[in-house]
């Protein structure tokens, strides 16, 4: 960017460096020579050239006249563009480097507005600066952003750190790790492994954390299944960090020593999935060599090559690509049917109208633990509806067999759980019979779903219902 305004710059310039270059070399004075180059901008020279310098001056200047006119009419009617873009109800303005908002610009068409240095009046807001850069942007802006969504991008901050339903983080790495398991369904390798199966990742970071924990609450697919996720090069503070994790039937492995010691277990693993990105061409040449007929899933920020070296045993995920894509950062489909659980529990429990106005003020209503609580819900449903096309089942509350049904209400129980558990919630009983005490993490319910008395499984059948009904 800084580089383009150089060179408009010195292309606006020429015309009249060159000029007073051949007027003073002809003998005129500075002041006369600058007077005579900027009336070339706008008037015709009518005199003979005293040199070649001002011949070149007489020629460029109405063309970079022309070319500035051109330039302010564009940039008049790009501002003008986003003015009425940003009239629109679903409009988004993208902030940040030019590289990241313009192909993010380019896919929300008209839905886009280039953002500047202060925010546009869009609907919705996108933050793609460095952390740093972006926090205070929202500090300073905060009034004018008051009401609208901001999606905000962190390299640190996960999505649970949002103060209030209009400020969503958005961290590429958890983003991708979620859209993984997505694309990726587990479910199937799993059932043909009759759900006792490894899963083996190297590499770990911001990635290698969301893919477990998303993996976790949507690789969910019987009450008795046995998945062990087996982490190679990652820091093992992961289990310290969640440590209520120790109870789960799929367990969660740090591995000291390095892939190459464990072979056996990467040939018979039902996933390998590779997020190593420092060195990673390396890696997989290793990885290939040592391995048979493995397949390899690859994290890849776009490196060439990757598909040439190991042909058809790498299978490559764009992570940075489908990160950044704007349906992923604004997930307003993952949103809305989060929003629309809430509502309808509301509706159930409490008595309140289903209607437009309430689905927000019943959302804005939310801690920010209950609130992704319903997002994982509406998150691990796409799972659901994937695992009953491959059972032969309708996506039919009514017309559900009944021991489907109770299997997927035990499904969604487990998923629960391991949400309470990942945010490291324990089993207790709170003091004056109430069900949870959110001080001190603890939920009665967090227990088998055997253990349940039917008024708590008739909950996890409603959970069903709602989603298959949404």
């Amino acid at each position: 960017m800084k580089n383009n305004r150089a060179l408009k710059l010195i292309i606006f310039l020429l015309p009249l460096i060159c000029g007073t270059a051949g007027f003073v070399s002809a003998g005129e004075r500075l002041l006369d020579s600058m007077f005579f180059c900027v009336q070339m901008y706008v008037l015709n020279y009518p005199y003979i050239p005293p040199n070649a310098l001002v011949e070149i001056a007489r020629w460029t200047a109405p063309f970079v006249s022309a070319y500035s006119v051109l330039m302010i009419a564009s940039t008049v009617r790009e501002r003008l563009k986003d003015m009425i873009r940003s009239r629109r109800p679903d409009s988004v303005a993208v902030y940040g480097p030019e590289e990241l908002r313009a192909p993010l610009l380019a896919a929300l068409g008209k839905r886009g507005v280039a953002g500047g240095t202060a925010p546009s009046r869009a609907a919705g807001h996108i933050l793609l600066w460095d952390e740093e850069e972006n926090l205070r942007f929202l500090e300073r802006n905060r009034d004018a952003l008051a009401g609208k969504d901001v999606y905000l991008k962190s390299s640190s901050l996960p999505a649970q750190a949002a103060a209030g339903a209009q400020l969503h983080i958005f961290c590429p790495e958890e983003t991708a790790a979620r859209l993984y398991w997505k694309e990726r369904c587990l479910y199937e390798d799993s059932l043909a492994r009759g759900h006792r199966m490894s899963v083996v990742i190297i590499g770990f970071g911001r990635l290698g954390s969301g893919l477990l924990s998303f993996g976790l609450q949507n690789n969910i697919f019987s009450p008795e299944q046995r998945i062990e996720y087996h982490v190679f090069g990652g820091d093992p503070s992961y289990l310290k960090i969640h440590h209520e994790l120790n109870g789960l039937r799929d367990a969660v492995i740090f591995h000291s020593e390095p892939w190459e010691d464990s072979l056996p277990l990467l040939e018979e693993a039902g996933r390998v999935i590779v997020l190593q990105q420092e060195g990673q061409t390396e890696l997989l040449s290793r990885m290939l060599l040592a391995l048979k007929a493995r397949r390899i899933d690859v994290f890849s920020a776009g490196e060439a090559g990757l598909g040439i070296l190991g042909g058809d045993r790498i299978n490559c995920f764009p992570w940075t690509e489908a990160a950044f894509r704007p349906e992923n950062i604004l997930s307003e489909e993952l949103y809305r049917r989060a929003k629309a659980l809430n509502l309808r529990y509301a509706h159930l429990y409490q008595g309140v109208q289903e209607t437009e106005e309430a689905l927000d003020a019943e959302w804005e209503k939310l801690d920010t633990f209950t609130r992704y609580s319903n997002i994982s819900s509406a998150d691990y449903h796409e799972v659901r509806l994937r695992m009953l096309e491959a059972m032969g089942e309708p996506a039919d509350a009514g017309a559900i067999s009944p021991g489907r049904m109770e299997l997927l209400a035990e499904l969604e129980h487990m998923r629960w759980c391991r949400y309470h558990l990942l945010n490291n919630w324990s089993y207790g009983v709170p003091e004056g019979g109430k069900n949870k005490d959110a001080a001190r993490r603890v939920h009665r319910d967090l227990k088998s779903y055997a253990e349940l008395s039917e008024a708590e499984k008739q909950k996890d059948r409603d959970a069903v219902r709602v989603m298959l009904e949404l």
